[in-house]
């Protein structure tokens, strides 16, 4: 297991991912990475539910876009309606800059492209947690 330590503690993340097929190993390749995945469901309300009854929230939420019942846009909301200290990422097949300015404006602190920007998942997930923000993907403050 390497990095992705902050003084021993690993990274948290709670993730929401509606295709298995995509899920699956992206929480695999997570914790090979160093990374303490500590839920992983099928859409919003699922990770709303699990979040509500969680002792201690992740340090980082990583999203899909588009789910069904509940998307990436509406959880980012509720998200940091919640908790307004949270760092949201989306993760997406989405290229449409519309989905990016409204990943924004929901509060979304990263936009990454699962296909593009996926051997840069760690070190974007590493940057954002430690700075807020991160070089990779579309969504970037100056």
């Amino acid at each position: 297991m390497k990095g992705n330590k902050e003084n021993g503690h690993r990274i948290t993340i709670a993730y929401a991912e509606d295709e298995g097929w995509f899920r699956k190993p992206t929480v695999e390749m997570l914790i090979e990475n160093g990374f303490n995945v500590i839920a992983a469901h099928k859409d919003g309300y699922e990770l709303l539910d699990f979040l509500e009854n969680c002792a201690t929230l992740p340090d980082l939420f990583l999203t899909d876009l588009r789910m069904p019942n509940m998307n990436g846009l509406h959880l980012t909301i509720e998200i940091i309606k919640r908790w307004p200290e949270s760092k949201v990422v989306i993760l997406t097949s989405e290229v449409d800059t519309f989905y990016v300015s409204e990943a924004k404006k929901a509060g979304a602190v990263a936009f990454l492209h699962k296909i593009i920007d996926y051997k840069n998942i760690k070190a974007a997930l590493t940057e954002v947690y430690q700075t807020g923000t991160t070089c990779y993907g579309k969504l970037q403050y100056p």
